[in-house]
């Protein structure tokens, strides 16, 4: 079944002209070229003609023998940020297009951070969202107002020691939150839902040796929560060292 392949099989078997196999990548990135095209675009026809448009690009580079070597994704989006420049010179204005090579580049922790900070989008917006009221304000103090520790520390009651910890522990957070913000898409079997809310923490890490070893036969079994798993891994690249 396509479902249980990644996007670079199912990429392959395109260029082998498997038209079933582009329909399932379709599936799979359609939502977030979707939300960068509506960033540009005056009403949801045209966001829909943008994204059609990036896509049978892609189609057409992957029936010529092209097209992505390794993040789907990645390469969709930055056709996507072509076409939407094109437009915006065919329009007669600017257009800004978000830097998307962040899907594909490892960066260092600080520089992955920035660019899920400058990359403004829902997903983002809503991880933020879910965190606390004491994690949010060490992450603005830290990052947007770039304070150091021992000037956070006397107006959070605690030491900058702690505050350094609570920072880490709050980018921590919400890269965990971003992860799973980004699987809450209801692609997955129900019988999954407590695999997947666990997929963020698995993926970083972040879970005892018990609990990794069951997320670990489970993913290995699952077509499904394999799948969602390649996929964080992805953007999990934003923020390894």
């Amino acid at each position: 079944m396509t479902t249980e392949l990644s996007d670079q099989e199912l990429a392959q078997s395109v260029r082998d002209g498997d038209t079933d196999a582009f329909a399932e990548l379709f599936n799979r990135h359609r939502t977030a070229a979707t939300r960068l095209a509506a960033k540009h675009a005056d009403d949801a026809h045209a966001t829909q003609d943008l994204v059609a448009e990036a896509f049978s690009r892609v189609l057409q580079a992957l029936r010529s023998g092209g097209g992505p070597s390794s993040s789907f994704r990645g390469y969709l989006l930055k056709v996507l940020s072509n076409v939407v420049a094109e437009w915006g010179r065919s329009a007669g204005r600017q257009v800004y297009v978000p830097d998307v090579s962040l899907y594909e580049v490892e960066y260092a922790e600080s520089a992955g951070f920035e660019a899920l900070r400058n990359y403004e989008n829902r997903l983002a917006i809503e991880a933020l969202a879910s965190l606390s009221d004491r994690w949010r304000t060490v992450l603005w103090c830290t990052i947007v107002q770039s304070q150091q520790p021992a000037a956070i520390a006397s107006g959070m009651g605690i030491s900058p020691n702690s505050v350094a910890a609570l920072a880490y522990r709050a980018k921590e957070g919400l890269r965990q939150a971003y992860l799973t913000v980004h699987l809450g898409q209801g692609r997955y079997h129900s019988q999954c839902s407590g695999y997947v809310r666990r997929l963020a923490a698995y993926s970083r890490g972040r879970l005892s040796g018990c609990v990794s070893e069951e997320m670990a036969l489970h993913v290995k079994e699952c077509g499904t929560c394999s799948r969602l798993y390649q996929e964080i891994d992805e953007l999990n690249s934003i923020f390894r060292v």
